[in-house]
């Protein structure tokens, strides 16, 4: 019996989620690309485009970039994704080219989306500006190989203020320890108990 929780609790923890999202992905993503590991510092996502402060009602076209130090890109496959959430103003993007898709209350890559790792928006900001937007942005560079193995990721937060808004502003706030930390924490907790009550059983 014990053999057989030191068994699952060894499959859990090694055990890699074999799936990947190359026509986009929704509200599962909205932590971050969790099955694809913990966020990697090699990979960086940029967004350009975006003025220190807004002015009232105006658009701003900006761009997310996704670029990797370890993670090469396939020029015949998948290389990138990404998940987008903005809180405030609106977002458009040119649905003729086939890059992006609105999805679950965000924004994603669609199929033909998956083969870059550049992206490009339209922002409108809000009439009212002596508040501020938070932008969240997660990006996926990826290999090509259709799982979720050897992929890399990383975050961009920030909070885009109007040029009125005199509150607090922060940037890429994050925990020391990863989603996925807690997630093999907890797991390991569960399995420890369970083994305590077996053996006091015993």
């Amino acid at each position: 019996m014990i053999r057989a929780v030191f068994a699952v609790l060894a499959l859990v923890l090694v055990s890699q989620v074999v799936v990947s999202a190359p026509s986009g992905i929704g509200k599962s993503a909205n932590e971050g690309c969790l099955c694809h590991g913990d966020r990697d510092q090699s990979t960086t996502v940029k967004i350009e485009g975006l003025p220190d402060s807004y002015e009232s009602n105006t658009i701003y076209n900006f761009s997310i970039t996704v670029e990797s130090e370890t993670v090469a890109a396939n020029p015949n496959g998948s290389i990138g994704g990404f998940r987008m959430l903005v809180v405030g103003g609106s977002i458009t993007f040119d649905e003729s080219a086939g890059l992006i898709q609105e999805l679950d209350g965000g924004w994603t890559h669609t199929e033909l989306g998956n083969m870059v790792r550049n992206w490009n928006f339209s922002f409108v900001s809000p009439e009212d500006n002596t508040t501020y937007v938070d932008f969240t942005v997660y990006g996926n560079a990826v290999n090509g190989n259709q799982a979720s193995s050897e992929d890399a990721w990383n975050s961009r937060i920030f909070r885009l203020p109007g040029v009125e808004y005199d509150g607090e502003i922060f940037t890429d706030q994050t925990d020391e320890f990863s989603p996925m930390d807690y997630t093999v924490g907890v797991v390991s907790m569960i399995a420890l108990v369970g083994l305590l009550i077996i053996t006091l059983r015993d």
